[in-house]
């Protein structure tokens, strides 16, 4: 199903040995082959070494319903192709040998994003309507249930700004652990829906209290700035395209 259907709440759970951690993410289907596509932190460390073993993916529908969805398992994460973006928070994951994964349930009409679907970063245009889909699992509390965890989150906002030094894009949306790698889908004039990115990470502001006494003390405080950095779609298919 392309965009145009006007329910876009869905995305794909990540789940990292276990729950050990989780993310969010997309199925792409790019040049008729397939695609989990997340960030990259989100399965890899700082010195770029996966960090889990085993990963399980839930694709979802747009009805978000629990016995709809696609399950798959990647027990040795190691062995599958990965296309990594050099520069980018960006990967995707090919999911065109069935040998390597397994599928625990079929799923009924999973979403899949389509080349037609994509928008590049040059034609992303300031102010435009976005909605950001994931799961934000880190808002989640322990004896207190304020959303069904299976169900993907959605957040509204605008394009913010362009960084085209870093080949990025800001919106103002607060996004929180968990919603790493989910997509951002924007609104464009003519009513066409087109998926420009994914969540990287939540800009900071940063408070910082020093001791009047002690000058060598100072303490920093970090908090939600209410603004993201994404990452351009268009960072990784044109990687796939080669």
């Amino acid at each position: 199903m392309a965009l145009t259907n006007k329910n876009v709440s869905y995305t794909a759970f990540l789940s990292l040995d276990a729950g050990n951690s989780t993310g969010s993410g997309f199925h792409l289907t790019f040049e008729k082959k397939e695609y989990l596509i997340t960030a990259k932190h989100v399965l890899f460390d700082e010195k770029d070494k996966l960090r889990c073993e085993s990963l399980l993916i839930t694709f979802q529908n747009h009805t978000s319903e629990q016995e709809d969805a696609k399950t798959i398992v990647i027990d040795e994460l190691d062995k599958i192709k990965i296309f990594k973006s050099l520069k980018s928070d960006i990967i995707a994951i090919s999911l065109n040998d069935s040998e390597l994964f397994r599928i625990e349930e079929n799923g009924k009409d999973i979403v899949s994003v389509n080349d037609d679907d994509i928008g590049e970063l040059k034609t992303i245009e300031i102010a435009n309507n976005i909605l950001l889909v994931g799961f934000p699992t880190s808002l989640i509390m322990q004896n207190a249930v304020f959303f069904d965890i299976n169900r993907p989150l959605l957040r509204k906002g605008i394009v913010a700004g362009i960084n085209s030094k870093e080949n990025t894009f800001i919106i103002d949306c607060p996004v929180f652990y968990g919603n790493s790698g989910g997509p951002i889908i924007e609104y464009r004039e003519n009513n066409e829906m087109k998926l420009i990115g994914i969540v990287s990470k939540y800009i900071p502001f940063v408070t910082e209290w020093k001791n009047n006494r002690e000058s060598a003390f100072v303490r920093q405080e970090f908090s939600n700035s209410g603004y993201a950095i994404c990452v351009p779609i268009c960072e990784i298919t044109q990687l796939l395209s080669k």
